[in-house]
């Protein structure tokens, strides 16, 4: 029986084995295979050789939010990016070199840039300049490639602020390649390495969550669409600071203005004295808040918590010309009227703002 099988691979051949000289690279092919075809070596111009696009796998670790700037619809970030993808053609020979793999810091790590081929990835929504700090590149025996560092840059933002002050916001940090379309680059995150600090704080802010989501965009540049990574922080506004400094002070100038109710005979240049003191009131109030928001088209919540204040003020000066102009002609049906109000006008309101709350919460 031996002497059958071995006359039988005589005949056909012995299978290839990758020795320890011919390991296998990171795309599952011998390193040999590479050297025949004359694609060994540093080719910084040309993507990894392959039939399919290079998957680059992208992770984020966001260590510090700042400067959310509402108006200018712009915010600074700074985290620890990682970026691997496979290049058989740096593979190399573990036991010659005596290590696995093949490590640049700093200055070293940017001057080796120069004998790789680096995917180009870059924020697609940045408006400032990108700073990188503390760069290291790790070259495997297989070729596999990790490059990581800190980075921080401004960017562009959308901001919805239907739900101001009780709002939630999502900040995109948008990467894709500034060169290589979905052909020839595929981005795609590492799921074990999304995250933020535990410690991160914000003064105004709370941190939710941090998420990674893939799409193809179009450019002009090019007509096939490019691969890109989106990281959305996702965080909620802490409301306090406008309860406390605006809300509270608010509903104590209305029911102020509801002090009418109880002048009696008091003449109506007396009431409107106080209902247009507290109308005024108010839009100062309002010019406060519209100096920390873009001028945006739409309503906020609070710019509705205002109307209702203005529409209770204006109607509380109506009642006061109604009432005087009863009181020389109908005493006692002026004196109604006013007892009827001291009650109609809190439930008004307290119904107005119940359901501004709530119609936006069911909205969010």
């Amino acid at each position: 029986m031996r002497i059958f099988i071995l006359s039988i691979l005589l005949v056909i051949g012995f299978p290839e084995v990758a020795t320890a000289a011919d390991e296998l690279t990171c795309s599952g092919k011998p390193r040999s295979e590479y050297a025949s075809s004359g694609l060994s070596g540093s080719n910084s111009f040309d993507p990894p050789p392959g039939s399919g696009a290079t998957q680059i796998h992208v992770g984020f670790h966001l260590t510090s939010l700042s400067d959310i700037d509402v108006i200018r619809s712009r915010f600074r970030f700074e985290g620890y990016a990682e970026f691997a993808w496979c290049d058989p053609r740096q593979a190399f020979d573990a036991s010659t070199e005596g290590r696995e793999e093949r490590v640049f810091f700093g200055d070293t790590a940017r001057d080796s840039d120069g004998d790789l081929w680096i995917p180009d990835l870059e924020l697609a929504n940045s408006i400032g300049a990108v700073s990188n700090t503390a760069g290291r590149i790790e070259v495997g025996a297989d070729g596999s490639v990790r490059f990581s560092g800190f980075f921080n840059s401004v960017v562009a933002a959308r901001f919805d602020l239907r739900h101001f002050p009780f709002d939630q916001q999502s900040f995109a940090i948008a990467m894709e390649s500034f060169t290589f379309n979905r052909d020839v680059v595929q981005i795609l995150p590492m799921e074990n390495m999304v995250g933020y600090a535990e410690d991160l704080y914000l003064p105004e802010w709370k941190v939710k969550s941090l998420t990674a989501s893939t799409e193809e965009t179009g450019q002009v540049r090019d007509r096939v669409p490019f691969s890109r990574v989106i990281f959305n922080v996702n965080v909620e506004r802490e409301a306090g600071y406008y309860l406390v400094k605006l809300s509270v002070p608010l509903t104590l100038i209305v029911m102020l203005s509801w002090s009418v109710f109880w002048m009696g005979k008091e003449s109506l240049g007396g009431r409107m004295r106080i209902s247009s003191t507290a109308f005024l009131t108010i839009v100062a109030y309002q010019f406060a808040i519209s100096g920390s928001l873009p001028k945006v088209a739409y309503l906020t919540l609070m710019d509705k918590v205002m109307i209702a204040a203005f529409i209770l003020i204006a109607l509380s000066a109506l009642e006061n010309m109604v009432a005087v102009t009863m009181t020389e002609r109908n005493p006692a049906g002026a004196r109604k009227l006013d007892r009827r109000s001291r009650w109609i006008f809190p439930i008004t309101y307290v119904t107005m703002i119940a359901a501004v709350v709530l119609v936006g919460g069911q909205a969010r």
